[in-house]
């Protein structure tokens, strides 16, 4: 299999300054911080992520968002919990935002992450604003040849297949070696499992019945022919939605936000934030 091919399997698995809150399922929040903005975002990182990733947009985020960055229970300094799958994590996201009053938020999900965002978003539709999509999509393609062939990696050479995974997500050499080395600390088993169950990931029935705004945003890896995009939205299950745009980033890869922060921030604030 091809690692293009494996991408279009497990990619969807696999901007006055507001305080920037990143805990985890585990973590206890001392009090509530002090809101400077009207409007609340959540950030969700993707699959072998961290909270980390989105360090160098949040800066600019927090101009215009109370910033807060949710951590998948098993990545970054966040502990696992048993019960390991898309559903599953998507609830304890509703967790974290009811625990911190998290009020009318735009959701912005990388990835794996993106997949908990409309989970999360399609069953709570009057609980958010916006909801921001990053190379993701609402539904997985994946034969159960294909499922089967990425489970035998998993289990028979995990460190090998996961390093090869990250390797090509970006065409920057220092940012992909970052990427292998957090997948590679990130929970075996909350890896092998979310990506497994992302495989059955479906929500395309449900994407013609939402007015939610949305806003999908895809690298290179995603669309690498930009001219085909609409097509491809289509194939992908986009093609229901009521209410979507759609922004292609031609030379970034999957992790654009380790690429160009500044550029991805402004776009996500422009739809976000600027429209309401």
């Amino acid at each position: 299999m091809s690692r293009r091919s494996v991408f279009a399997l497990c990619a969807g698995v696999l901007i006055c300054l507001a305080p920037v809150v990143a805990l985890g399922a585990d973590d206890d929040a001392a009090e509530q911080p002090l809101r400077h903005s009207a409007y609340d975002m959540v950030l969700i990182h993707g699959l072998g992520s961290s909270a980390a990733v989105w360090d160098d947009m949040i800066p600019t985020l927090q101009n215009f968002f109370n910033v807060w960055v949710y951590e998948m229970p098993g990545h970054g300094a966040t502990a696992p919990i048993s019960d390991t799958s898309v559903a599953s994590f998507a609830a304890d996201l509703g967790d974290y935002i009811a625990e911190h009053d998290i009020r009318d938020p735009a959701l912005v999900g990388h990835g794996l992450g993106a997949m908990l965002a409309m989970t999360y978003a399609f069953e709570h539709p009057a609980d958010l604003s916006r909801l921001v999509i990053i190379d993701a999509a609402p539904k997985q393609l994946a034969s159960q040849e294909q499922k089967a062939a990425i489970a035998r990696q998993l289990a028979d050479n995990y460190e090998r297949f996961i390093a090869g995974y990250f390797l090509n997500m970006s065409p920057r050499e220092e940012v992909s070696q970052k990427l292998v080395d957090q997948a590679l600390r990130t929970d075996v088993a909350t890896v092998q499992q979310l990506m497994m169950s992302s495989f059955d990931f479906d929500l395309s029935e449900e994407l013609p019945r939402q007015s939610i705004p949305i806003l999908l945003i895809g690298s290179a890896m995603m669309f690498p022919d930009p001219t085909l995009a609409r097509e491809q939205l289509n194939q992908m299950g986009f093609g229901s939605a009521r209410a979507i745009q759609f922004k292609t980033m031609p030379e970034v890869g999957h992790f654009m936000m380790l690429e160009q922060p500044g550029y991805l921030a402004s776009v996500i604030v422009a739809f976000a934030g600027l429209q309401r």
